[in-house]
């Protein structure tokens, strides 16, 4: 233990090395952390690796709201307070850990902070940014023997070693301690002194930081901003072994009480945000959240999601229901006087998190710092705080612990963001698998017979959810517009591929959580950049998938990585198994040649049994099922995309019936290696065929769509393109009526303002915004409209999503309910250097999921949309950056589109 009420110039047993100036002090009892050492050797278990993370083991930056340190206990030390503060300076935001101690003159507290077990290696170095009111506060460390053991405890030898001292009080200083292997060496030749104590330094480790905190007359202030720990963790030698993490955390530790009774007492469990991920007793989880909407949670659970969310706070029916089918439960809490009744060993323990909503923006900040304020006075489960946010993503962060961002999906494919992450938080990320009210309302108007309307693609839906994984983030979110059912083809498609990617993340989970990126993957003939994780001996490569224009260009690839050993061996890994690759030592590293590498995939390459295991046993018995899914995948991909070229079969438009005929061929060699049980074999054979169906699928799409940028509601699904020809063929023969929108052609200013056209600025202080009438070549007229956004140099700082920065608002235009609108005009957009801004053209019908957005262009551009009014009676435009770019607009209009009109036949006249 550490002393307590001892005079700063007498510690017990503190010896002082000579010359040295550095003390140590020997532990004779164990300081252990709850969960600090499970979370890192959990990890390390995965692979049985001796060495599983190296290089900076700890960065944490304190961003977060949840204090860490520990404060020894003493009888004469106390702490006055503790918690998180942010400066109040927004430009350069800084946040820290703060503690007020009480502790008298000539006395010293200790406060402490959990790393695991870090190797003392010459590598190894500690480093902490600190401000204090006292001179003379230290850095230290405790050092663990575990070859030797105290003989009054029975417990490895401890000691602390000593770094610099703080020289500088009111001013911010960095602390380290280096030559850790020289001064833990050293305090075991000093201990050793003592006939009764002899200590072997080999394998030591250092299990915590320590500040050393003088006391006197007063409060002791201290603020701790960032600590960082580099070097190598690994596990004790007497650790007690622990199960490898992710593989049981999905559902075991909801198990229900054995007996049902009115008093169930459920066991507490400790759920906290460490670093980037959510740990539950100590273990990593990555949550796969699906938002709840009634279905059965059979279903969900069968489908791979291991977590709902509530839009309202659950019921204690929900909870038992979902604790039944192992689904941990994510909702808003109840009112702070409901929240501070619930017993911790209450079913309440299903919550994993609580939500304080997923469509958050800048307007809510107020707000929802003071919620999670009240939250964490009133939750005696401690639960971690999540919040989906729009925009303002590092202030959000500083409020909960878990931040969601959404990643779009619309009809131009996968938009990523390029940033994902934001420290001091879990980042998940939100999938909205179904299209908004608006886009769906309008493709049914189009559609009226079309079923099971109003979701994207499963093939976009994986691409998106592995690519922000890979990027950093550490759980997923999936919202849907309605129920997940099975009771139609479309339906039973989408189950089957929300089934496959749950499989696929369980199985690349310990790489991606655990994982240190390994830069030196090369692919060759790929302008795609590679992502590898290296785990223990383990390499984990991820191959994106590349687009192609048809199914010819699908072929092999060379995969290269270095400092990989001889003894590896390659494998592609799927959700039906691992399929064997061949690989060997090249000059310049290790080479894999990799079947159809331009379809995607992961590949594993390891020389450890453990690491096959592990695979394995997530793997249990779905391969079956994974491989028949992935077929049956391909050939609903197949058979939607042969129907949709048979209707559309024409000289006119090129498209020739019978393309996918070769395809159709390669689903009889899956149901041969199905038959065969080859199951790694079949889905990689069957996900080669649906990258080829995709390929076709856009060229198909390409081919058909007109010149210039168009939005009709049926562009995103494939079935409804012969509805979405024949709608842009009658388009193209049909009249329009007169121009409804006054001031369109930009000509007066004061004649487009007195229309109601109006201008809102939404820009930060990085960027400068303006909008005005220009006579800068325009494509009617003599002048044009120009919206502007310009960087000032700290664009780059910006962490939000790309998002409206400057707006332009036509007024409300009146439309006769039935009819059909088309709304048109030119753009022009140019950007230099880094600019990254687009101008959106977006319709209050349609939406921003049916909405234009135009990035740079040749010259001037028309644009079009196409809109069906159903209920409302006026209809809006609006015009906008998301970024730092010139736009130019000229000649809008919204026409109505005029049908031909039924004539009753007139009687022949008699002669």
């Amino acid at each position: 233990m550490f002393p307590e009420g001892n005079p700063l110039d007498s510690w017990g047993d503190t010896l002082v090395g000579p010359g040295s100036g550095s003390r140590v002090m020997i532990l004779p009892s164990p300081i252990a952390g709850p969960h600090a050492l499970r979370w890192w050797f959990g990890l390390l278990a995965v692979l049985g690796a001796p060495l599983a993370v190296a290089d900076t083991v700890l960065d944490e930056p304190f961003d977060g709201p949840q204090a860490s340190w520990e404060l020894r206990p003493a009888a004469n030390t106390r702490v006055l307070a503790q918690l998180r503060t942010r400066s109040p300076d927004v430009a350069n935001p800084r946040t820290a850990e703060r503690l007020v101690i009480s502790c008298p003159a000539g006395y010293a507290a200790y406060a402490t902070h959990g790393i695991g077990e870090l190797r003392v290696l010459d590598e190894s170095n500690i480093e902490v940014l600190v401000r204090g009111n006292r001179q003379a506060m230290q850095l230290a460390a405790e050092v663990v023997y575990p070859r030797s053991t105290d003989p009054r405890t029975g417990q490895p030898m401890r000691a602390l070693v000593h770094g610099m001292r703080y020289s500088e009080p009111g001013r911010w200083q960095r602390l380290r301690i280096e030559g850790l292997p020289v001064l833990a060496e050293r305090q075991a030749r000093m201990m050793s002194a003592d006939p009764k104590r002899q200590v072997d330094p080999r394998e030591a480790y250092i299990q915590r930081v320590v500040l050393v905190v003088p006391g006197g007359h007063g409060e002791s202030l201290v603020e701790i901003d960032h600590l960082k720990v580099a070097g190598v963790l690994t596990q004790a030698p007497d650790a007690a072994p622990v199960a490898p993490p992710l593989a049981d955390a999905d559902g075991p530790l909801l198990q229900a009480p054995a007996m049902a009774s009115a008093n169930e007492v459920y066991e507490p469990v400790d759920i906290r945000r460490h670093g980037d991920t959510i740990a539950v007793a100590g273990q990593p989880l990555v949550p796969r959240v699906i938002q709840y909407r009634g279905e059965p949670l059979e279903l969900l659970a069968d489908l791979g999601f291991n977590a709902i969310w509530l839009a309202e706070p659950a019921t204690e029916a929900q909870l038992k229901a979902a604790r039944d089918n192992k689904l941990w439960v994510i909702c808003p809490p109840p009112p702070a006087e409901q929240l501070g009744l619930i017993e911790p060993n209450s079913v309440w323990q299903t919550v994993l998190s609580w939500s304080m909503g997923l469509d958050r923006d800048a307007l809510d900040l107020d707000t929802i710092a003071s919620q999670t304020e009240e939250i964490r006075r009133s939750d005696r489960l401690a639960r971690p705080i999540l919040v989906g946010a729009s925009d303002r993503h590092r202030r959000y962060a500083q409020l909960a612990e878990v931040l969601v961002r959404a990643q779009p999906l619309g009809e131009q494919g996968v938009r990523t963001h390029e940033s994902l992450p934001v420290m001091g938080c879990s980042p998940w990320t939100q999938l909205s698998i179904g299209w908004t009210a608006a886009a769906r309302r309008q493709a049914e108007l189009l559609a009226p017979k079309a079923s099971h309307l109003g979701w994207h693609d499963p093939g976009d839906i994986h691409r998106a959810a592995l690519t922000a994984m890979s990027r950093g983030c550490r759980g997923l979110v999936v919202r849907t517009p309605e129920r997940i059912s099975t009771a139609s083809p479309e339906a039973r498609r989408l189950a089957d591929q929300l089934r496959l990617l749950n499989q696929e993340m369980r199985l690349v989970e310990p790489w991606l959580v655990a994982g240190k990126r390994d830069p030196s993957a090369e692919l060759s003939g790929s302008d795609v950049a590679v992502t590898a994780w290296q785990l223990g001996r383990s390499r984990l490569v991820m191959l994106p998938e590349q687009p192609a224009s048809g199914p010819t260009q699908l072929g092999p690839a060379t995969l290269k990585l270095a400092s990989v050993p001889q003894t590896a061996r390659a494998h592609m890994l799927t959700p039906a198994g691992l399929l064997p690759l061949g690989g060997g030592l090249v000059a310049g590293g290790y080479q894999v040649e990799v079947p159809a590498a331009n379809a995607g995939g992961w590949v594993l390459l390891t020389n450890e049994s453990r690491s096959l295991a592990m695979v394995q046993r997530r793997l249990g018995n779905a391969a079956v099922k994974a491989a028949q899914a992935e077929r049956g995948l391909a050939m609903a991909d197949l058979l939607e995309l042969e129907a949709v070229e048979s209707q559309l079969a024409d000289a006119r438009t090129g498209v020739a019936a019978g393309r996918v005929t070769p395809l159709k061929r390669a689903i009889q060699q899956c149901d041969h290696l199905l038959a065969a049980k080859r199951y790694p074999q079949t889905y990689h054979l069957a996900m080669q065929l649906r990258y080829s169906t995709a390929a076709e699928r856009r060229r198909v799409q390409e081919q058909l769509q007109p010149a210039g940028f168009i939005s009709v509601a049926t562009a995103g699904e494939l079935r409804l393109l012969p509805t979405q020809q024949a709608l842009h063929q009658s388009l193209a023969s049909l009249p329009r009526g007169n121009n409804l929108l006054l001031g369109g052609d930009f000509e007066d200013l004061s004649e487009t303002t007195s229309a109601g056209w109006s201008h809102a600025d939404y820009a930060e202080k990085q960027l400068d915004t303006g909008v005005q009438l220009v006579p800068a070549q325009p494509k009617h007229g003599q002048s044009c409209l120009r919206l502007v956004a310009r960087d000032l140099g700290d664009a780059a700082m910006l962490d939000e999503d790309p998002k409206p920065v400057v707006w332009i608002t036509t007024p409300d235009v009146p439309v006769r309910k039935g009819s059909v609108v088309e709304i048109t005009g030119w753009a022009r957009v140019m950007v230099t250097g880094t600019d990254t801004g687009e101008l959106l053209v977006v319709d209050d019908l349609g939406g921003e999921q049916l909405g234009l957005r135009i990035g740079a262009t040749t010259g001037w551009q028309p644009f079009r949309l196409i809109r069906t009014i159903d209920e409302v009676s006026t209809i809006r435009l609006n015009l906008a950056l998301t970024g730092p770019a010139t736009a130019d607009v000229d000649a809008v209009m919204i026409r109505e589109v005029l049908r031909p009109q039924r004539t009753a036949a007139r009687p022949a006249e008699s002669p």
